[in-house]
């Protein structure tokens, strides 16, 4: 799950982007710079404590003096706020965001079997409406345990249809209605 810190720099990240006209430019750094900081060195020179935060600013300087003013301002809130193990979480965040702007989703789908073109195309434009989407990349789970029906996983939202789900529910109805009397 992701947590609402991670949502919010996700969303005002894009804005900013948005409002600049340089999503592009964006997606470029986040790709271009997510070798860098998730390197194992810097990744431990950034989140020490023990570095001074000057010493780290001036790295993020030297090592991203290409890229843009904001990004690197970006950086430099998380390494000041002890937050740079969000850098991944948040980079991806920002891009399921942009997608879900571009009318584009992704949807894990979990199913006991696998599904047939007619049943992906049903759950695509379910899914289309539901989110209010244009496209959706459908990656297919196969779950035997969950017996039938499916569990569809957009972002945070999920979707549980499944037979075991559904069992799982009469099963704590028929113990709750049985311990009430």
């Amino acid at each position: 799950m992701v947590s609402s810190v991670v949502k919010r720099y996700g969303k005002a990240i894009l804005e900013i982007a948005l409002e600049s006209k340089k999503i592009d430019i964006w997606i470029k750094n986040f790709e271009d710079s997510e070798e860098i900081i998730l390197d194992e060195d810097l990744f431990s020179f950034l989140s020490s404590p023990q570095v001074p935060i000057s010493e780290k600013l001036n790295s993020i300087d030297t090592l991203m003096n290409d890229y843009e003013t904001l990004f690197i301002n970006f950086l430099k809130v998380l390494i000041i706020r002890s937050q740079v193990e969000l850098f991944l979480p948040i980079k991806e965040e920002f891009f399921d965001q942009n997608k879900i702007l571009e009318g584009k989703v992704l949807a894990n789908i979990t199913t006991s079997v696998k599904l047939d073109r007619t049943q992906k195309d049903l759950l695509t434009k379910k899914i289309c409406d539901i989110f209010e989407v244009n496209e959706v990349e459908i990656i297919e789970h196969k779950d035997e345990s969950i017996i039938g029906g499916f569990i569809i996983k957009v972002g945070d939202t999920i979707i549980d249809s499944s037979t075991k789900n559904k069992l799982n529910g009469l099963e704590k109805y028929l113990l709750r209605s049985t311990t009430l009397k």
